[in-house]
């Protein structure tokens, strides 16, 4: 929206317009929303191999909460953050750090992964020492991804399941 609109008139019109454009998406868009195959399947396995998983996610609290649902993983992350946790989006690094955060001071930013399907997940994660594996299925080009920071790149989470043992995470 910043792109669009000078500073005052963002001001003045920025949050009408973002509750427009949440009611607009939840209203014809949300009900068509489906769920990466094997989505599921891989947290599950993250999880059996004592992988803490943390969701932080420009979405809205109340449509990431439809995503986990949607996907069947609501009950396999620990921690969560949405766009409601913070003051900027991405490619800003406020969501990850609050996630960080919420981690644990102990957390080790050098054992932390961003799994993410765009560049500005890696760039987020990048501002905050974390490196990022990149997915496909978001639609952005793999050279996109690599130019953002991400160490690997993989199809989608049904690949990156696959690959489980030889990918970063693992490793």
């Amino acid at each position: 929206m910043k792109a669009l609109l000078g500073p005052e008139e963002l001001k003045r019109r920025g949050k009408k317009i973002d509750a427009y454009r949440s009611d607009l998406y939840k209203r014809k868009y949300l009900k068509a929303v489906r769920c990466f195959p094997r989505v599921c399947d891989l947290f599950q396995e993250l999880r059996r191999r004592n992988v803490r998983i943390a969701l932080a996610s420009s979405a809205k609290r109340d449509e990431l909460s439809r995503y986990e649902k949607l996907c069947e993983i609501d009950d396999l992350v620990e921690i969560e953050t949405s766009g409601d946790d913070a003051e900027r989006s991405k490619p800003h690094p406020d969501i990850l750090g609050v996630a960080l955060e919420r981690l644990g001071p102990g957390t080790a930013k050098d054992r932390v992964y961003m799994i993410g399907d765009s560049p500005w997940d890696a760039v987020a994660a990048t501002r905050l020492g974390v490196r990022t594996i990149g997915v496909l299925c978001g639609g952005f080009p793999e050279g996109d991804l690599r130019k953002a920071g991400c160490v690997a790149i993989y199809r989608d989470p049904a690949d990156l399941l696959a690959r489980l043992d030889e990918s970063p995470i693992v490793r």
